[in-house]
């Protein structure tokens, strides 16, 4: 602190001399330049001893052509000591006394830094307005551009600076931080902050990734035009590696909006595919990884989606491909899965990802393959997965599918209008009930009765007697409903032509108004979104309630052998959909399964069958020479009407597979394939 007292002192004298008049210094003299040279030898072994015989060569010489120099590196260790008052002090000094020094402009640089660090950025930016950067060394500055960026106000002119930055920073973790910051400040910017920083930026990083911001505004404003305007444009500007997927997300999703929303009439039927054998794989060479719960509570699932990925792999030498299958235990837990991805994205032969099954898995490897540029097939009903990930696509078939599927066929093969709908009130049934009735009006059908149930009964009178107009009787119906009841009964003990007589009797009978007295089944079709445990306790009680003549109809989870056993001819005739069918004529289907129960010797499951299509997927394009990541991945999004054992696939622009599931009607105690 002396030193600097002294040299505060000769500073303030120097300063103060009225008509003080600069002219062109002599070069150093040899006494300067001997002292200048010892006091440097000293400042990697002893700062200390420098900076003394630099505060003393200032003192001595404050004009000498080695002052400024002195000066800066008097700066320097006082800031390596925390001393930041002192280093501004002998900043000062060579701005005003050195102004034609060679150190001038970089003194100028590091004032600002110290100012702005202060938080007084209105006088760095003063003191940066007169710094002349064609006169820095490299180092100072990419120094005075990260000022320039820090202390002024238009975020414009920050990217600006910011950009440059970029492009003369040497080290690749400081690239990466300024692309953060890049990203904030466009993020921050409207459309014609946009504008003028396209304009200014011209043609360099980040001009692309400002075209993509405009791009995703854009498509949130449903202005397609500028969307592919921008695109244009980026496409044409470099761009950072790590922002290709960005880019490639925005025109997914451009695509995504020009196809429209998914429709199965956009996919083949299974009759139109009847010709058609499994997806060429033989050819396929090359490396997959694989992510599945193989320990743990849902093992079982895992082992048997494994099963059918080694199939399709050629393992067991069943036609199909012969490829390398890099295998990891997920246990179900997110932490596992997300690890096992970048374990597997690690190893430069993993050209692709199958797995996980779990939603919490499935997230966590699908976080951890898009941040690693790995394309990942995951095996979940979500489709948030893969929703802007590039590199994460999803196949199994999602309840909306099911869904349009029943409807469709309802009403364009079988000429249902009307559709009544009996769910459980958990989020499931009322998610169902809301597609289905979605799905029901957009085809210009009608729901004409609606009926909920606690998700724990067992007992279903009531909510099916609210469907079939049980409710809001008149006293004068509620008798006449007592008499209809006893005449049933009298006709169970009656002699058969005359029970046939005097049951129709009652079933003819009508309400004050001549309407017909409840149930009234004016739906053509009922729709109940429930486990076949479930139904094989609900259909008989719809029986009971005399609700027939109307076709049920039933998600996957009705597709179980038990329902044909128990609730046998009480759900004759329904339709159901799977999203696997064994028994399906199909020839792919067939080989499948002939070729797993020959390998495993046992017929295959849902998860079998779904771990097979998958793995095939990525080996199709492994089998058409797609051999790098990108390849794969692009083949995969390109993927149409796919003759998938667990139904018709084509891949959208968001990674979620649009599936026709099989739709399936229960014939003689048997489900059979509706074609």
């Amino acid at each position: 602190m002396r030193r600097l007292a002294v040299f505060a002192v000769a500073v303030a004298l120097l300063g103060a001399c009225a008509g003080f008049e600069r002219m062109t210094r002599a070069p150093a003299t040899e006494e300067e330049r001997s002292a200048f040279t010892a006091a440097m030898s000293t400042v990697e072994s002893d700062p200390d001893l420098a900076e003394q015989r630099l505060a003393a060569f200032l003192e001595n010489w404050p004009r000498s052509p080695l002052a400024d120099d002195a000066a800066m590196e008097i700066a320097s260790l006082e800031l390596a000591g925390g001393d930041r008052e002192g280093a501004l002090a002998h900043y000062t000094f060579v701005i005003r006394e050195h102004p034609d020094g060679d150190r001038h402009d970089a003194a100028r640089v590091r004032a600002a830094q110290i100012e702005s660090a202060r938080g007084n950025t209105g006088d760095a930016a003063r003191i940066m307005g007169r710094v002349r950067l064609e006169k820095l060394a490299p180092e100072e500055q990419r120094r005075a551009y990260r000022v320039l960026a820090d202390v002024l106000s238009d975020p414009v002119a920050q990217l600006r600076w910011l950009a440059r930055l970029r492009a003369e920073e040497p080290d690749a973790d400081a690239v990466a931080l300024i692309d953060v910051e890049i990203d904030e400040i466009l993020h921050g910017l409207d459309g014609r902050g946009l504008a003028r920083a396209a304009k200014q930026i011209d043609s360099e990083i980040p001009a692309a990734r400002i075209q993509i911001t405009r791009a995703e505004r854009a498509l949130d404003a449903a202005d397609l035009d500028e969307v592919r305007e921008a695109l244009q444009l980026a496409s044409e500007f470099p761009l950072a590696p790590q922002y290709a997927g960005r880019l490639r997300s925005v025109q997914d999703r451009l695509r995504m909006r020009e196809e429209g929303p998914p429709d199965l009439a956009d996919l083949p039927t299974f009759a139109e595919m009847r010709g058609l054998r499994e997806p060429p794989t033989a050819e396929a060479a090359g490396t997959i990884g694989v992510v599945l719960p193989l320990s743990g509570r849902f093992a079982a699932f895992g082992e048997e989606t494994l099963q059918g990925i080694l199939l399709a792999a050629g393992v067991f030498g069943e036609g199909g491909a012969t490829v390398r299958v890099e295998i990891r235990d997920s246990a179900g837990r997110p932490e596992r899965a997300a690890a096992a991805v970048r374990d597997l994205a690690g190893d430069e032969r993993v050209v692709a990802i199958v797995g996980p099954l779990l939603a919490g898995e499935c997230d966590s490897a699908a976080r951890a393959a898009d941040s690693e540029g790995i394309p990942l097939v995951a095996l979940t009903a979500r489709p948030e997965i893969a929703r802007d990930r590039p590199y994460v696509f999803r196949v199994r078939t999602m309840p909306q599918e099911e869904v349009q599927t029943l409807v469709d066929h309802s009403m364009r093969d079988l000429g249902a209008l009307t559709f009544g709908i009996l769910y459980p009130r958990d989020a499931y049934g009322r998610g169902l009930r809301d597609l289905f009735w979605d799905a029901v009006e957009a085809r210009g059908g009608e729901i004409v009765g609606v009926a909920s149930y606690a998700p724990e009964a067992t007992d279903f009178g009531d909510p099916i007697r609210r469907l079939v107009g049980y409710v809001l009787l008149t006293d004068e119906e509620k008798r006449l409903l007592k008499e209809r009841d006893a005449m049933r009964r009298r006709a169970r003990r009656l002699p058969p032509e005359e029970a046939l007589a005097l049951r129709n009797e009652a079933l003819a009978m009508t309400g004050p108004d001549e309407q017909l007295l409840p149930p009234i089944v004016d739906f053509d079709a009922l729709f109940i979104p429930e486990s076949h445990e479930k139904v094989v306790l609900i259909a008989p009680q719809l029986a009971y309630h005399e609700v027939t003549g109307t076709r049920l109809l039933g998600p996957n989870d009705w597709y179980d052998g038990n329902l044909l056993s128990i609730a046998r001819k009480h759900v004759e005739g329904a339709l159901v959909t799977a999203q696997f069918f064994p028994e399906s004529p199909l020839p792919f289907v067939q080989n499948f399964a002939q070729h797993f129960e020959a390998a495993f010797e046992r017929p295959p499951d849902v998860f079998a069958a779904q771990g097979f299509d998958a793995a095939n997927l990525v080996l199709v394009q492994l089998a058409e020479r797609r051999a790098s990541r990108e390849g794969v991945r692009d083949g995969i999004l390109a993927t149409r009407a796919y003759p998938g054992v667990t139904g018709v696939l084509s891949m959208r622009a968001d990674g979620n597979a649009h599936k026709r599931p099989f739709l399936l009607e229960i014939e003689r105690g048997h489900f059979v394939q509706v074609e």
